[in-house]
């Protein structure tokens, strides 16, 4: 396949694997690596990738006959190629899960939105894991009473429960809480979150984002 291309990450893999054998300590170790464990990987996540991506564009008639249509299009073909670089280095399973609904809900639409749907690939790609959760967590309307976001937060505790920023916690802790500041402050800097006092919520593209990537069923 033409997406399926050496792209540049391939070519640096393929440079490092020959300076590799230079190195007197770790060379044969990292030569090992880069010549079976990463392409490897990068297989077997492109392939959970497009084995997710066809079980969701199938179970509708019509989404097969939009994803074909719209596949046939330079700019359809940039957005699958644009995935499958992504789900190569999607360590994850539900990274790849939420990747595959991106692409699914671009690429089976009436209209083929390639503008916006570059925009949130991109997006996609610029976020980590941790930012994701804390993306859908704030789509959940977060409050004080129990909801949907309390489920979500038992289900991914070490991101999204509170961590003490006190002077006289251990380095561990402050370092945990610098890292959770960090991922809020990622949010708000691509414009996904505004804040209204101290109080954090989703903009119009968060929304957007969070939309591509979930299913109706976790959406609040």
């Amino acid at each position: 396949m033409d997406s399926l291309k050496t792209n540049n990450r391939d070519r640096l893999v393929s440079v490092a694997k020959a300076a590799s054998g230079a190195l007197p300590f770790i060379g044969s170790a990292v030569s090992e690596l880069l010549d079976s464990v990463v392409p490897n990987l990068r297989f077997e996540r492109v392939v959970s990738f497009l084995e997710n991506l066809d079980e969701r564009v199938s179970k509708v008639d019509a989404e097969l006959d939009s994803f074909k249509r719209n596949l046939n299009t330079e700019q359809g073909t940039d957005l699958l190629e644009e995935a499958l670089i992504q789900s190569s280095r999607a360590v994850s399973e539900e990274r790849r899960q939420r990747l595959a609904s991106l692409t699914e809900k671009a690429l089976t639409g009436d209209k083929l939105k390639y503008e916006e749907a570059k925009k949130i690939l991109n997006l996609y790609r610029e976020l980590t894991d941790p930012e994701i959760i804390w993306l859908i967590y704030y789509s959940l309307r977060p409050s004080l009473s129990h909801g949907p976001h309390s489920e979500w937060v038992e289900k991914h505790p070490d991101v999204l429960r509170p961590i003490t920023r006190e002077m006289s916690a251990p380095i561990e802790k402050r370092e945990l809480a610098a890292l959770q500041d960090s991922y809020k402050e990622t949010l708000l800097r691509f414009g996904l979150t505004e804040m209204t006092g101290k109080s954090a919520s989703l903009t119009t593209l968060g929304r957007m984002l969070v939309g591509y990537i979930t299913d109706t069923d976790e959406q609040s």
